[in-house]
């Protein structure tokens, strides 16, 4: 099937949710290299350790999902972890739901830095599915989500 057959197929919400997706993470993707790694925290908002809305709208929270899953498939240059987590973060506030944005690094075999972003809504992930345990969280405390 045709990705424009594919995307005709989907409900209107989906349809809207996935065009809306793919415009935020290019977005994204350029404000991420316009602006300095030193300055994210002051454009991007506060990152969180703590869990967001345990009482959010979970179908919401997983269609947010799933349009950035289709975004990723026709944005170019295969967006990295943060500007899905972004893209995600701006698409849930626009619902109002608080998510926890997390910037974590690890080593990998030959000892270099490895960064990741996720997102989640409370126990639910919404980007960057990862072993959080592996990771050390970039940004020490608790900070309030937008």
């Amino acid at each position: 099937m045709s990705k424009l057959a594919t995307f005709l197929d989907l409900d209107s919400a989906d349809k809207i949710a996935s065009l809306e997706a793919i415009m935020l993470v290019l977005y994204a993707k350029a404000l991420i290299a316009s602006v300095p790694p030193r300055r994210w925290r002051s454009r991007f908002g506060a990152v969180a350790h703590r869990n967001g809305d345990d009482t959010a709208d979970i179908a919401t929270v997983r269609r947010v999902r799933l349009a950035i899953m289709r975004a990723l498939n026709n944005v170019p240059g295969s967006p990295h972890c943060l500007p899905q987590a972004l893209a995600a973060r701006w698409m849930l506030e626009r619902r109002s739901i608080q998510s926890s944005l997390f910037l974590g690094t690890q080593r990998d075999e030959a000892g270099h830095p490895r960064f990741h972003a996720w997102l989640k809504v409370g126990e639910e992930w919404v980007t960057g599915l990862c072993d959080e345990s592996s990771y050390t969280l970039l940004v020490p405390g608790t900070a309030e989500t937008a």
